[in-house]
């Protein structure tokens, strides 16, 4: 599942219709999927293009995520929904990039070890 899917799905989930107003359950909404979003290791730029929006309100939700999370009424049921699927989808991605860069690394090793055995 992709991230535009993945935001789907969560909208759908929270039973609510995005779009880009400042109401607050739509910030909530978007600010909570985008630290789980976060939490999960996709970087702050990648987060921006899938919202559309500057990288800065990425940045600026994460700084306020902690007291979110305690004062911002219904904003921790949003990011708990929001991990949980998040946790599996960007984890699964997670691994195959990183899967992928090991092949690449053991590829490398190994002519470099072909190279150094030939002199």
């Amino acid at each position: 599942m992709n991230e535009k899917e993945l935001l789907k799905e969560y909208y759908h989930i929270l039973k609510l219709k995005p779009d880009k107003s400042r109401m607050a359950d739509q910030v909530k909404t978007r600010a909570a999927m985008m630290m789980a979003m976060r939490d999960n290791g996709l970087k702050v730029e990648h987060i921006a293009q899938v919202f559309e929006v500057d990288h800065t309100t990425v940045v600026h939700h994460n700084k306020k995520h902690e007291s979110n999370l305690k004062f911002w009424s219904d904003y921790e049921r949003r990011y708990i929904v929001a991990q949980g699927l998040c946790g599996s989808s960007i984890k699964k991605k997670a691994m195959k990039w990183k899967i992928k860069q090991l092949q690449s690394t053991i590829s490398r090793l190994s002519r470099m070890k072909e190279e150094l055995e030939e002199q």
